[in-house]
């Protein structure tokens, strides 16, 4: 037996990248009318770019340092200052592509680059008081707006509304780079039956029990099974912070299962020490993917290279759906099941 020592070379070496860029899309067409379609068009990067830039600042708020009540302000006199935030955007955001989706009967709709979108949270706040004797009756109403950052294409004239079991193509064409294709199939809607624990129908689970959910048969199809407990405020809601129960691990399911026999969810365990009874909302959610996209989220790349060192697979772009570059052009579509969890 021969032993020996590799001495290891801790000096940096500059890497180079010698390649001609390509387009990345990540494009997601949603079949659920709450939620919008997009398209996210990005380029590949030299190795010594930056991953973000600089994009603008934007103003949160003002303080008033005359006001010792706003814990949100840090200040060394009286004088006022506005709070700020600086933005960085993505450095290999694509912004001037032309980008189309066309359905199978030839309707073709313009997706748009939105770089922000303006979302208006309403608050009622009851303000009733007394005068002279009298009650007033009055409510204020706040408009909280804020700004959320997208940096994506979407349909801004509204007409686009993907159908389940429909073909569509996307086509990007932005200047410098190689144009991109994509088509799918979109998945049928996925539909839940009954919910059952201790053997008898139910609309209310209790934690820590399994329970089965039953779905409708499809001829052919895939779904995501997911669960999630719907938490209160903290201000509003006390037991939301001490909350402990029904999470389990998301798993798939084959839909042409479905009507045969019930599939058992096991929710992970948890005890606390709480004696009263907690009830919550409850959401199950079945989610149905076309074969892009769980051939790229699901199954993974695993079977296109592996990294023997690592055991792992490469992070190297693979393009799924999408021809032209690299990305994944993908549908989903879900069933939701609105129920009640309780602690005991």
């Amino acid at each position: 037996m021969v032993f020996g020592c590799i001495g290891i070379n801790r000096d940096w070496e500059e890497l180079e990248s010698d390649y001609d860029h390509a387009l990345n899309v990540f494009s997601i067409l949603n079949l659920d009318s709450e939620f919008s379609s997009f398209v996210g068009l990005y380029r590949t990067t030299d190795l010594n770019e930056v991953s973000q830039r600089f994009s603008r600042v934007d103003t949160l708020f003002y303080c008033n340092c005359n006001d010792d009540d706003d814990e949100r302000c840090w200040c060394e006199n009286d004088n006022g200052y506005w709070e700020v935030d600086s933005i960085y955007e993505p450095a290999a955001i694509i912004k001037d592509a032309s980008v189309y989706i066309t359905d199978d009967i030839g309707n073709s709709f313009e997706f748009n680059f939105i770089e922000n979108t303006m979302i208006v949270d309403t608050i009622v706040i009851d303000t009733t008081v007394e005068f002279g004797g009298y009650i007033v009756e009055l409510d204020t109403t706040i408009f909280d707006t804020s700004n959320v950052r997208l940096n994506f294409y979407v349909d801004t004239s509204g007409t686009f509304n993907p159908q389940a079991g429909r073909q569509y193509t996307l086509s990007i064409a932005a200047p410098g780079y190689d144009s991109i294709t994509g088509s799918l199939t979109t998945p049928l809607i996925p539909k839940f039956n009954s919910i059952y624990q201790r053997g008898e129908l139910t609309d209310t689970i209790i934690v820590n029990e399994p329970f089965e959910i039953s779905y409708a048969r499809e001829e052919t199809g895939k779904a995501l099974v997911t669960g999630d407990v719907i938490l209160g405020d903290w201000w509003d809601d006390t037991t939301s912070s001490s909350w402990c129960g029904g999470y389990f691990d998301p798993f798939m399911i084959d839909l042409d299962d479905g009507d045969q026999y019930r599939q058992t969810v096991n929710p992970e365990m948890c005890f606390n020490n709480d004696n009263e009874e907690i009830i919550k909302d409850y959401v199950l959610r079945l989610t149905a993917m076309d074969e892009n996209y769980y051939e790229y989220f699901v199954i993974g790349e695993i079977g296109e290279y592996s990294n023997g060192l690592l055991n792992y697979p490469t992070t190297k772009g693979r393009s799924i759906g999408v021809e032209g570059g690299f990305g994944i052009f993908g549908s989903i579509g879900s069933d939701w099941k609105m129920l009640k969890i309780k602690s005991k």
